[in-house]
């Protein structure tokens, strides 16, 4: 999956994406990836120029964050820093950055130095799947290979993406765990998509880790954190809760393959779908609120916070609002254990309410009524774990 730049998060400018796909050969075979990167094709420099020509030359308040997708990106180096001096020679009225995820193997010698050089518009968000022994059964024994220190140093506030696999899970917590400890403040983590979870252990793990996570961030309060432990439970109060989408997938993002072809996201690529379903892809109508919700998912009181994948969505299942009901369960186990997680750390906080901010305080008051919204739903969760267990 695309890592945001956490930029993307924070900053109050608006701002866009544009994907470009500058390869596609990727040097690990990690166990859960879903594209062929066998092939040796490399962007075409001149659409490439082209392309982002047109997007930046209008005045924009926007920041345009231009996001590099292999393959492994830094394959093609010498491509990817030519198009990159190019852009910033240019005196565009927009401004830009690249970002790139990778998975850090080749960013040593004179790559590093040039990320370095170039950290304030050129960001990297790295790939590292938890402890070594994680990382090297998910992603070819690459772990070593990896200058995690200079990617620490370079950009503090990016962040990782942690992705875990069903050889991995039964270590969640403790990979977790390991990228706060060496210096991670901000990273993602996510169960893999397109991959078997078809398997009652499979919830019994998850909910084992959840709770160890649940006792890790009590110990440590105020550590930010990672993505599989956040819940916005505010959003159960909005008006528009039921039409929100979980990506700019078909809308809202400019994602081109290696041709220069435009679609909704990569996963709607050839080499990802294949030829079939990439050219049905263009006749979704993705500006009708309908086509992303179907199934037990229209009466799912947690459906505004639960993620999905679109385009895993149309792989496996034919349709992007189709979801793959092993994710549904261990989303209501997650849902669990964060709600009680984040109510009791409300409830318990010895906070003077007089002194919080009025942000903080309509935050809090959000999150117990979102809460309190599923209530029912949560007591069904947790029978649900105690046949489980």
């Amino acid at each position: 999956m695309f890592q945001k730049p956490y930029n993307y998060y924070t900053m109050e400018i608006k701002n866009r994406h544009i994907y470009i796909t500058t390869n596609i050969q990727c040097n690990l075979r990690c166990i859960y990836c879903y594209e062929d990167k066998s092939g040796n094709e490399v962007f075409d420099m001149d659409k490439a120029k082209k392309r982002l020509t047109q997007d930046l030359s209008q005045p924009s308040d926007d920041i345009v964050y231009i996001n590099l997708h292999g393959g492994e990106p830094f394959l093609v180096f010498d491509k990817i820093k030519e198009l990159c001096e190019w852009s910033w020679n240019q005196n565009f009225p927009t401004s830009h950055i690249f970002f790139a995820t990778t998975n850090g193997t080749k960013v040593h010698g004179r790559i590093k130095q040039w990320l370095f050089e170039n950290r304030h518009r050129f960001i990297c968000g790295l790939s590292l799947d938890g402890t070594k022994e994680m990382h090297d059964m998910n992603r070819s024994n690459s772990f070593d290979q990896i200058d995690i220190a200079f990617f620490l140093k370079t950009w503090p506030s990016q962040g990782a993406k942690m992705t875990i696999s069903p050889k991995s899970i039964v270590s969640l917590a403790e990979g977790v765990i390991y990228l706060h400890s060496i210096g991670f403040d901000n990273f993602d983590a996510n169960l893999a998509y397109m991959v078997d979870w078809d398997k009652p252990d499979y919830l019994r793990i998850f909910y084992r880790e959840m709770m160890k996570l649940s006792s890790f961030y009590k110990e440590h309060p105020n550590l930010r954190k990672c993505s599989l432990f956040e819940r916005n439970f505010g959003i159960l109060n909005q008006e528009d809760a039921k039409t929100r989408r979980w990506c700019g997938a078909g809308n809202e993002m400019e994602v081109y393959d290696i041709e220069g072809a435009r679609y909704p996201c990569h996963l709607f690529f050839e080499n990802v779908c294949g030829k079939e379903k990439s050219l049905l892809c263009h006749e979704i109508d993705f500006t009708n609120p309908e086509v992303y919700i179907q199934g037990e998912c229209r009466t799912c009181p947690i459906y505004p916070i639960c993620p999905t994948c679109y385009g895993a969505n149309y792989i496996e299942r034919g349709h992007i609002g189709l979801r793959d009901m092993n994710f549904c369960r261990m989303e209501k186990i997650r849902t669990l254990v964060i709600a009680k997680y984040q109510y009791d750390e409300i409830m318990n906080s010895n906070d003077d309410t007089d002194k919080l901010s009025a942000e903080e305080l309509n935050k809090r008051l959000n999150t117990l009524d979102g809460i309190e919204k599923i209530m029912p739903a949560l007591e069904e969760y947790q029978n649900m774990l105690k046949e489980l267990l």
